[in-house]
């Protein structure tokens, strides 16, 4: 059958793709969000080189693998801001700590001179003219 020896060369296309059939846990969280799995899925439908359908199959539940952690990370990405965003909003659950500190006491005038000046009588005025 054809063997593609470019797949299993550390910088070929599909190297990762590779690894991460093999030896998953050996591809880095970095390794895995750099990887486009669209670009990937491409070059093992079109590729440069016949290659094997076993190779293939290979190179398909790699990228079934990084598509897996990627959508874990995500979840776990999504899970963490959900959290934050839910803290930052809950309920009225303060507790306060008593230090036994007062806030001091503002001085306030007593005389209140807008309230000073006597209000008109109603009786006196007209209602009819007042409005046109």
């Amino acid at each position: 059958m054809f063997y593609a020896q470019f797949v299993l060369s550390k910088k070929g296309p599909l190297a990762k793709i590779w690894l991460a059939a093999h030896w998953e846990k050996k591809l880095s969280k970095a390794q895995i969000y750099e990887t486009n799995v669209q670009d990937a899925v491409n070059e093992i439908l079109k590729p440069k080189v016949k290659m094997a359908l076993r190779t293939t199959g290979h190179l398909l539940l790699g990228i079934v693998r990084i598509y897996s952690r990627k959508t874990k990370y995500l979840l776990a990405d999504c899970n963490e801001a959900f959290l934050k965003i839910k803290m930052a909003f809950r309920s009225g659950q303060i507790e306060l700590v008593d230090d036994g500190k007062e806030a001091p006491l503002l001085p306030l005038p007593e005389v209140f001179p807008d309230f000073d000046s006597t209000l008109p009588d109603f009786n006196d005025v007209e209602f009819n003219n007042h409005l046109q």
